[in-house]
C-alpha cells in the first residue's frame, strides 16, 4: 500500500486514477490545482509516497510545485512521476527538475498501478530496484 497524492487539475482524469488506486489497496488523495498542492504539502503531516503531478495546472505550475517538493527535506523520499501529454518535457522533467519518471498521458491505469507498486517494492527494500521499469514504455 501506498500513500499517494495526485496532483491533476482534469477532474474526470483524477478521480478515474484514484478510483483505480485505491481498489487496488492504496491511499489517495487529490488535489486540482499547483496552489492545492503546495497548501497540501506545507500544511499535512503525511508524506505520500508517490506524488502523480500534471505539469500544466492552473495556480503555480507543476514545475513550482516539483520545486518545493525536491526542496523540502521531508519528501526528499517521495517518488515523484511526471505525467503530461507533452512528450517533448520527458527528459526536462527528470534532468532538470528532478523527476523520478515520466509517463505521457493517456496513461494506461495497467503501467500506472505497475509504477506505484515497483516505486512501492523499491522503497521497502534497496535491493529490489534492478529490473525496475523494464517494461514500461519510453517517452
Amino acid at each position: 500500500m501506498a500513500k499517494i497524492l495526485i496532483v491533476e487539475d482534469n477532474v474526470d482524469l483524477a478521480e478515474t486514477y484514484r478510483d483505480f488506486l485505491e481498489f487496488a489497496g492504496h491511499v489517495v488523495t487529490l488535489v486540482h490545482n499547483g496552489t492545492e498542492a503546495i497548501e497540501y504539502l506545507i500544511r499535512r503531516r503525511l508524506v505520500p509516497d508517490v506524488i502523480i503531478l500534471d505539469m500544466q495546472l492552473p495556480g503555480d505550475s507543476g514545475v513550482v510545485v516539483l520545486g518545493l517538493i525536491r526542496g523540502m527535506p521531508r519528501l526528499v523520499r517521495a517518488k515523484v512521476i511526471i505525467a503530461s501529454g507533452h512528450a517533448d518535457i520527458s527528459q526536462w522533467a527528470i534532468k532538470q527538475w528532478g523527476a523520478d519518471l515520466f509517463l505521457q498521458k493517456p496513461i494506461s491505469l495497467e503501467v500506472l498501478k505497475r509504477t506505484i507498486d515497483d516505486f512501492s517494492i523499491s522503497s521497502a527494500s534497496p535491493s529490489a530496484t534492478s529490473g525496475l521499469f523494464s517494461g514500461l514504455p519510453t517517452a
